[in-house]
């Protein structure tokens, strides 16, 4: 599947995984021009007391979408920025939703949906967010079950609000959660330790080279 995958879709689940091993939310996000060229990256640094110049970290609004958009140029006089999709692999939540439709960033790829807060649904808001005719595209049935592995594994982790969270995530995509639950127990157990050493060392080497 990897092989198949855009460069975005790659570099967002590489971001994803970053904020992983950093003990963030897995999520990351990546923004591409009017060619499909991929111009940001950005990932969750809520829990991280470092960032790259221009984002944000050590606040909960440190979100994947939110270090991407800062990076790039969006401001009314960069009109080429209307033609730009962004790529998350998590639903963006009513933040992010709010600063991609400011932005004026047309289209929204998201690899695994949110029950509990996702919020972009471009036909149920106000008028001002209806006309600027937002196309969605998500969720990605087999990257939600990647996404929902790390998501699922990170919040068992974490141990806060655990039926709140994960029960909707149970709901719409029920082999993502269990497989969670699968790779928390193996990490624990030591069975997915070199596993886990080669794809920490592949995150690393990525940080490098996401955007040669």
């Amino acid at each position: 599947m990897w092989g198949n995958l855009s460069r975005a879709w790659k570099i967002c689940f590489e971001q994803a995984w970053l904020s992983y091993c950093s003990g963030s939310f897995p999520i990351g996000a990546a923004i591409t021009d009017e060619n499909g060229k991929v111009i940001s990256a950005g990932r969750n640094k809520v829990y991280e007391k470092s960032q790259e110049p221009g984002q944000i970290c050590n606040n909960k609004i440190a979100h994947a979408e939110i270090n991407a958009i800062l990076k790039i140029d969006n401001l009314e006089t960069n009109r080429n920025r209307k033609k730009y999709s962004i790529f998350s692999t998590m639903e963006p939540c009513a933040l992010c939703f709010g600063a991609i439709v400011m932005s004026s960033i047309k289209n929204i790829h998201y690899a695994a949906g949110d029950g509990l807060a996702g919020a972009a649904n471009p036909v149920n808001g106000n008028d001002y967010i209806i006309e600027k005719s937002i196309s969605v595209h998500g969720p990605h049935k087999e990257l939600e079950i990647v996404q929902l592995v790390l998501k699922t594994d990170f919040v068992l982790r974490r141990g806060h609000d655990i039926d709140r969270i994960i029960t909707p995530w149970k709901r719409d995509c029920p082999k993502g959660v269990e497989l969670g639950e699968r790779w928390l127990n193996l990490v624990k157990g030591g069975s997915a330790k070199k596993n886990y050493k080669r794809l920490n060392e592949r995150a690393g080497h990525s940080k490098t080279s996401l955007m040669k």
